[in-house]
């Protein structure tokens, strides 16, 4: 071992590492929540889901223990990189989700590699498990990102890796985020470092922005003819009790959730804080 794998090896026992390690442990349920949010058939299955342990690794040797092929999109956290790494089998449960309208029938991928179409498919469910990490993570101060670019700086560093397993017996895939441990350091009363705070300009010049307000009841799935067969008058119910609760979106993003009301001759939405 030559003295900059011993220094690399030395930074997996240090004190920034633990602590690190320990921010992320503390996710484990909010990881959990984004991964069912993003692969709504695991719910629907009751296809288990759940967070183990967070703990200092190396880039390498975070992929080594993957079951192959697996699919690595690139992410920066903090303005550090990282990267979401999806192994053989949570590719498979990802497809059976969008192909086989989740019956539970994992397909068994090529260990060489994923084709065009699979790796086009396994981006579309990072894409989408990126979105649903940095919507639960953000109200902890740390935003998830898709890179423009890879990032060689993962490589030889010490990494954070929290592990969410999907799956049980020999379906059980794995999704794991690699953060930086310098992008979730925090001090050592255990609280994490401060959110900066905008000034007084920046604040003027944004608020006259405007953003798209969407209040979304639900969603369902319907097949493109009948869409096509859809006339005004038409019903189209949808899986929800009648006092579901309505989430509010903001430029894109569920801030709200509401109690759907009327007020005067107006249909209202009543709002309270959303909890991912």
């Amino acid at each position: 071992m030559n003295d900059t794998q011993a220094l690399v090896k030395l930074g997996l026992a240090s004190d920034r590492a633990k602590r690190a390690s320990k921010r992320l442990e503390g996710e484990a349920r909010t990881l959990e929540t984004a991964v069912k949010r993003a692969l709504p058939h695991l719910v629907r299955r009751k296809i288990p889901v759940n967070a183990g342990e967070s703990a200092p690794v190396l880039h390498g040797e975070a992929l080594a223990s993957l079951e192959r092929p697996f699919h690595v999109t690139a992410l920066r956290i903090g303005g550090h990189a990282a990267a979401l790494v999806l192994d053989g089998k949570a590719i498979g449960h990802g497809l059976d989700g969008m192909l086989g309208a989740g019956r539970g029938e994992v397909p068994t991928l090529d260990p060489a590699g994923l084709t065009p179409a699979q790796v086009a498919l396994a981006t579309r469910v990072a894409r989408g498990l990126v979105a649903s990490f940095d919507e639960a993570l953000a109200r902890s101060g740390m935003r998830v990102e898709l890179a423009t670019e890879a990032a060689d700086a993962q490589h030889g560093s010490v990494l954070v890796a929290a592990t969410v397993k999907i799956g049980e017996g020999d379906a059980t895939g794995s999704i794991v985020l690699l953060v930086s441990a310098a992008a979730l350091d925090v001090a050592p009363d255990g609280a994490p470092p401060p959110s900066p705070t905008p000034v007084a300009a920046t604040q003027a010049a944004v608020a006259d922005v405007e953003l798209e307000v969407v209040a979304e009841l639900g969603r369902v799935r319907v097949s493109l003819a009948r869409i096509a067969a859809l006339r005004v008058g038409d019903v189209m119910r949808l899986p929800l009790p009648v006092d579901s609760m309505a989430r509010l979106h903001v430029g894109g993003r569920a801030l709200f959730s509401g109690k759907p009301t009327v007020k005067g001759s107006q249909i209202a939405v009543e709002l309270s804080r959303h909890d991912p």
